[in-house]
């Protein structure tokens, strides 16, 4: 039967789709193409112009130098590039390649990749530091997931281990960085007011599948959770068979111990500072606690875990008394102390059940309703595909006997060198966010309503790169960014005619123009004011809400943190589901509700007043003028500055003027109004106004 549904579900696919590619397909061999044209020789190239040869088109000439290490730059760290990089670049006498290879090298080594790229996978992971929905709770712990993301790329470890590590790290004897990488089970939202509990935990394992579908398998499975998949095939008992893997987890908070790198001094000092008295006491009465009980069960201290701790505060028994209970509990009972919880060692995360709790069974689910169970299904890979190892498949069907270790064979699957599917997702997503858009342009569904795969051979020769550096991505991002094709201007000289042949550049005959995202706009501003704070990891701060705004909420207030704090990059901002901050959101975030395979680009009026009215633009810049009259002396040298800060080039002499008769028209408007200052404030606000207007064009906005 599902021989002939699969059969079906293939004939009923369009021929043209069906010809040409499927994800299912075993990985090609096929060897770069032979290309008549040196500059496009390059493996990477040569796929693609022979793409073009074969639509008759011409690529885009070359890109200057300037436009792409503004461009390389802010793929690479999500900042721009500082003017004495540029000019250092610029007047490298070398050829192209080798002056680009140091650039990339330099790039690919700072700390700022790992929060760039860091805040890509937050993104598809769907990372956000509270529940959702209507109690939508903070989760004091998570913020340890999103630095040990950055930290995994900032050290280039093997992307498959990392991948391993979120679905199994507890059960691959991974240690503390694994229970951390296991807090991928908990990214998604939470109804915590959900009455009913069946349907509350389905709701849970329902995401959680359709996440793993999404984001490691480019499928969405989560079509198949009420009937077999209408397009794919892909069943409804692979569905639950996929559930099964880790239907039996509970959410749990652990204890971890800070790993190597984790507790930087900032954070460290952040802690000494917020942890108070109050902490110290809490702390106190619990090692108090501990040693009473080590001392009655005659054990040694270190086996009294906070679990067992916590476990025995709440069942009261000898030796711990109600006196001490209710001491701890008067402690605790501030909603003040959530800022001194947040650096405890512990995580939000899962475990698997112990003895004395029930494993449960999974079945496919009626219409996907929880109330009408069918057949029994056991843990299982997707039936379509071939079967890469026997012992894994048996392995699997008989894990439904114990709840630990299913979630090992899961992510031993995922990462088999026999499956195509999980390294080609992980190569097309690094493709979108260097070119704006993936081979396939739908990166969470490669099935048959995704786009289809403009380059099916680049994209294989791409994992076969990607495995023959052993998972690691920093190889692959310096191929592809000293690739002649991302070195394409976003201009061509026959643009009508290569928009008729192929008006949605899948065959790449131009770069992609490319505004700057939300997170990284608002880290530019930051940046070219000179206000921007390189401080890492730690809690999410808590921004400055626009006047007006409520910050006081049922379960949390938004209480914004200090100045400096507010100064930091912005993947270390407080994500709350339910109030996503207003710039970012004006500017198109992820809604961290579902995975984001790609961030939308809006253009719209509140855009526009946010840039122009906001406060955050005009107090930043402020600062922008504060610098360059600190920096220069001179108006021509500060219009100067101003330009290689905001655009990274030169003005010429038509922008000069405009800019010295746009300044000269504003002291003169400044100096007719009333209590405007004296002459000093008068030139300051016109810089202001300057900046704000530099910093609204789409030049800056947007990648050239």
């Amino acid at each position: 039967m599902k021989k002939l549904l699969i059969a079906c579900l293939l004939v009923s696919t369009p021929a043209a789709v069906r010809g040409q590619w499927s994800v299912f397909d075993p990985l090609s061999e096929a060897p770069p193409p032979t290309v008549d044209d040196p500059q496009w020789s390059a493996p990477v190239d040569a796929f693609v112009y022979a793409q073009l040869c074969k639509a008759e088109l011409t690529p885009a000439p070359a890109a200057s130098r300037a436009a792409w290490i503004r461009r390389v730059t802010y793929d690479l760290t999500g900042l721009p590039p500082a003017p004495e990089h540029v000019q250092q670049f610029l007047e490298d006498a070398r050829p192209d390649t080798a002056a680009m290879s140091d650039v990339a090298d330099r790039l690919l080594a700072s700390p700022r990749y790992g929060e760039r790229w860091g805040r890509h996978w937050l993104d598809v992971v769907r990372y956000a530091d509270s529940d959702g929905f209507a109690i939508d709770e903070e989760r004091l712990w998570l913020w340890r997931y999103r630095d040990y993301v950055i930290r995994v790329f900032n050290e280039d470890r093997p992307f498959d281990a990392f991948i391993r590590h979120q679905i199994a790290g507890d059960e691959l004897d991974a240690g503390d960085a694994g229970k951390i990488a296991v807090s991928f089970y908990r990214l998604g939202p939470w109804e915590a007011d959900n009455m009913v509990r069946e349907q509350r935990w389905q709701d849970y394992l329902n995401d959680v599948t359709s996440a793993v579908g999404s984001v490691f398998l480019g499928l969405s499975v989560g079509c198949a959770r009420c009937h077999d998949h209408k397009f794919d095939p892909v069943l409804q008992a692979d569905f639950y068979q996929l559930q099964a893997f880790f239907a039996p987890v509970k959410h749990s908070f652990l204890s971890a111990g800070y790993l190597p790198g984790e507790m930087t001094p900032d954070i460290q000092r952040h802690r000494d500072e917020t942890v108070g008295a109050r902490l110290d006491k809490i702390n106190a009465l619990r090692q108090d606690l501990r040693k009473k009980i080590a001392e009655a069960c005659k054990v040694p201290l270190a086996e009294i875990t906070n679990e067992k701790l916590d476990q025995a505060i709440k069942e009261k028994k000898p030796p711990v008394t109600d006196a001490a209970v209710n001491e701890i509990n008067a402690l605790k009972s501030d909603d003040s102390l959530k800022p001194e919880q947040r650096y405890e060692p512990r995580l939000v995360a899962i475990r698997n059940p112990n003895d004395e709790e029930e494993t449960p069974e999974t079945f496919i689910l009626e219409n996907g309703d929880v109330f009408s169970p069918a057949a029994k299904v056991t843990p299982g890979f997707l039936s379509n595909l071939p079967v890469w190892s026997e012992e894994l498949v048996k392995q699997a069907a008989e894990s439904d006997k114990s709840p630990g270790g299913r979630r090992k064979l899961l992510a031993q699957w995922l990462t088999s060198p026999h499956n195509p599917i999980t390294p080609r997702v992980l190569v097309n997503r690094l493709w979108h966010y260097h070119f704006g858009a993936g081979l396939v342009a739908t990166p969470n569904d490669f099935g048959i309503n995704g786009s289809g795969n403009s380059h099916p051979e680049l994209l294989d020769y791409l994992v076969r790169q990607l495995r023959a550096h052993q998972w690691r991505l920093k190889p692959l991002h310096k191929e592809l960014v000293l690739s002649r094709c991302y070195r394409s201007s976003t201009s061509h000289p026959d643009a009508d005619r290569c928009s008729t042949v192929d008006p949605d550049n899948r065959l790449l005959w131009r770069a992609a123009h490319r505004r700057l995202e939300s997170e990284t706009l608002r880290d530019a501003i930051l940046a070219v004011s000179g206000r921007l704070r390189f401080e890492t990891g730690g809690p999410g701060y808590y921004d400055k809400l626009p006047a007006g705004m409520a910050t006081s909420y049922f379960k949390f207030n938004w209480k914004e943190d200090a100045e400096d704090q507010r100064r930091r990059r912005s993947v270390y901002m407080f994500i709350r589901r339910n109030l996503i901050y207003p710039l970012l959101e004006t500017f198109d975030a992820a809604d961290p509700n579902q995975s984001c395979e790609q961030r939308t680009h809006s253009v719209t009026a509140p855009q526009a007043l946010s840039l122009f009215n906001g406060a955050f633009a005009n107090e930043n810049s402020q600062h922008m003028a504060n610098r360059i009259h600190q920096e220069e002396s001179d108006q021509i040298r500060r219009i100067d500055r101003l330009f290689w800060l905001a655009l990274s080039r030169a003005p010429d002499s038509n922008e000069t003027e405009a800019c010295r008769a746009f300044l000269e028209s504003k002291r003169g408007a400044y100096a007719a109004e009333a209590d405007t200052g004296n002459e000093a404030d008068h030139d300051l606000f016109a810089w202001r106004d300057l900046c704000l207007a530099i910093l609204n064009t789409n030049e800056f906005l947007y990648l050239d």
